[in-house]
């Protein structure tokens, strides 16, 4: 039986050494259901005017997170033993499959120990790695002991194993999706991301910059010195524009909206906007769209304006029942009623929700803006902005902020003229 045989999506059992896997396993356990600190920061601006008296008051979102941990924390101890197992069980399968497909009569003598349908790049997509080259049996074993004795963890392992696949660790498995081969591929190098000092990632290429440096803010920053910001080499500031309630569907407007666009483009920096959404209808993506439209008509915003399509974690979220073909139907809406205006749509996700939530190959015609956080990207799939980090420290701004870097300039052609 070959790799390209299996079962695409399907949980990975098997058993070898506990001790050794634990720390791998917490690495992957905090990427993968660690979601609400790492994938959602934006998840408690969706907080405000929900179903409290009436939409009036504010839960207090620190003690909501402090709470859902206190009521995770038995289920995640369970949890990190069942992906001890998993991972040790993914060992022992993988090398199973290797000696299975080595003695193989079936296999011709010039493939005999080779991997043909494993070969591709490491990283999904991307082309800092192997190139269009075999995998043989000992060169699998090798991957497998480096990434066991270095820590490195499994998520990561199977990534590089399996890269015809998007892998990503969902309810408690190991999910393996196709990458859809007729859509346009991530031509992002990896070898060409670099890491700052300061935790700045840059994209270098013949030794220069070539990445523009930018941030995302909502009200949550407070109050912004933009001269400062400007001066720490900030080019771009998405700013968010405005939400819609998960509970009650109330679109509210960033209250710090407006003097954040006008304090950004004083200080000289490019300013796009972005929506929330919890639209659960197209005709409500319409909506979201113009209410965007209304507030920037009077700004020079050169940047994209963004479809913010994400979880907010919570039971009672009123988007969480839609399907995948909703989801993307209502991204759509979103995305022409901007392109209408002369703007340039971009929509905005994470890895598991534009690999699970919505449907890739209808959203060929609108540029991405990708949330990962790690030092190398994973992404098969084309994108423009990568957001790598949510705790990033900008001079002007008070706290953390969402950092960016685009792998374009916006400015000459966003808006139609």
């Amino acid at each position: 039986m070959s790799f390209k045989d299996r079962e695409h999506t399907r949980n990975i059992e098997n058993t070898d050494t506990v001790k050794k896997l634990r720390d791998i396993n917490q690495r992957d356990m905090q990427e993968n259901t660690g979601m609400w600190d790492r994938d959602n920061e934006s998840n408690k601006e969706t907080y405000d005017r929900e179903n409290m008296n009436g939409g009036n008051e504010r839960p207090n979102y620190e003690e909501g997170r402090k709470t859902t941990k206190e009521k995770n924390k038995t289920g995640h101890i369970f949890l990190n033993l069942y992906a001890v197992l998993a991972t040790i069980v993914a060992v022992v399968g993988i090398a199973l499959c290797v000696r299975l497909y080595s003695e193989n009569d079936s296999v011709g003598s010039d493939n005999q120990n080779t991997f043909s349908e494993i070969g591709a790049t490491k990283g999904v997509g991307g082309s800092g790695g192997i190139s269009e080259n075999e995998y043989s049996v000992e060169e699998m074993k090798e991957i497998i002991r480096d990434y066991m004795e270095n820590n490195k963890g499994t998520l990561e392992m199977l990534r590089e194993l399996f890269p015809e696949d998007i892998v990503v660790y969902h309810t408690n498995r190991y999910m393996f999706i196709p990458v859809i081969e007729d859509l346009e591929k991530n031509d992002i190098d990896n070898e060409k991301i670099e890491k700052l000092d300061d935790g700045e990632i840059v994209y270098v290429e013949n030794g220069e910059i070539v990445s523009h440096k930018g941030i995302d803010i909502s009200k949550y920053q407070g109050d912004i010195d933009w001269k400062k910001v400007a001066d720490s080499g900030v080019e771009f500031a998405m700013i968010r524009v405005a939400y819609r309630g998960y509970g009650t569907g109330e679109i509210v407007e960033d209250e710090k909206a407006k003097d954040n666009i006008l304090g950004a483009l004083d200080a000289g920096i490019k300013v796009g906007v972005y929506f929330f959404s919890q639209a659960i209808t197209k005709e409500e993506a319409i909506e979201e769209a113009n209410f965007t439209i209304d507030i920037i008509k009077k700004y020079n915003i050169t940047y994209p304006v963004v479809f913010d399509t994400e979880t907010t974690l919570s039971n009672t979220e009123r988007a969480k029942d839609l399907t995948v073909d909703e989801r993307t139907q209502i991204a759509i809406a979103f995305c022409e009623q901007i392109k209408k205006e002369g703007y340039t749509p971009v929509i905005y996700a994470n890895l598991k929700w534009f690999a699970m939530s919505l449907d890739m190959s209808k959203l060929e015609d609108y540029e991405k803006w990708f949330a990962g956080y790690n030092d190398e990207l994973y992404f098969p799939y084309k994108i423009s902005m990568w957001q790598y980090a949510e705790s990033g420290k900008i001079d002007g701004i008070t706290g953390t902020v969402d950092m960016n870097i685009s792998f374009k300039d916006w400015s000459e052609k966003t808006v139609e003229e």
